[in-house]
């Protein structure tokens, strides 16, 4: 058994750390001297393309440590399986700011979309199988969450999709992942209603 204290300690570093460093890929060029206020506007505007990736990541990497923290019943010692499956979150965690520079420089590139959709998805289900290895008190009061994998994995299915026909909005199938909390209300009822039966 290990102290779920210390994983914890580590995923809030590394989930600290790896948020921070998305942002790094917005920056303003070295050597530019702007001289009236519309050159730093047009500067601002030119970096609209590259803010969709980090905010994207950004709220996919808070949501994914919100979860965690959430999941987090008890300070229970914690099996071998639990910790591997979260380490290898942690590694995907430490990937996103590489993934979201990949889709930032080279978003119309299907093969940076398929980057950045193998890393959340594998944020996803890595976290999924963390959660499943949990104690058992734990795993009964927080719930299976699968039908929010399903839903990103839809999502991840339209993006590939989309990719491969027009790489300008193959990323924005990802906002179909906001559908998940009425997926959850709407089919968690009836299996609750099944369970119940």
């Amino acid at each position: 058994m290990y102290p779920r204290h210390r994983l914890d300690a580590l995923a809030d570093g590394i989930y600290g750390v790896a948020m921070t460093l998305l942002v790094l890929e917005i920056r303003v060029p070295d050597g530019v001297d702007f001289t009236t206020d519309s050159q730093v506007t047009a500067l601002l505007v030119s970096l609209i393309p590259k803010f969709w990736p980090y905010a994207l990541s950004f709220a996919v990497l808070a949501g994914r440590w919100r979860g965690m923290i959430l999941g987090r019943t008890s300070h229970a010692p914690v099996g071998a399986r639990y910790v591997n499956w979260s380490l290898v979150h942690l590694f995907l965690v430490t990937m996103m700011p590489f993934s979201t520079l990949m889709i930032g420089r080279f978003g119309s590139r299907a093969p940076a979309i398929w980057l950045y959709t193998v890393n959340l998805v594998g944020l996803s289900l890595t976290a999924w199988l963390a959660a499943r290895a949990a104690p058992s008190a734990e795993r009964e009061e927080v719930g299976d969450n699968f039908i929010g994998l399903a839903v990103l994995l839809v999502a991840a299915a339209v993006v590939v999709a989309f990719s491969v026909l027009d790489t300008a909005w193959a990323t924005l199938g990802f906002l179909l992942t906001a559908l998940t909390p009425a997926v959850e209300r709407r089919f968690g009822r009836k299996a609750q209603a099944a369970t119940h039966a």
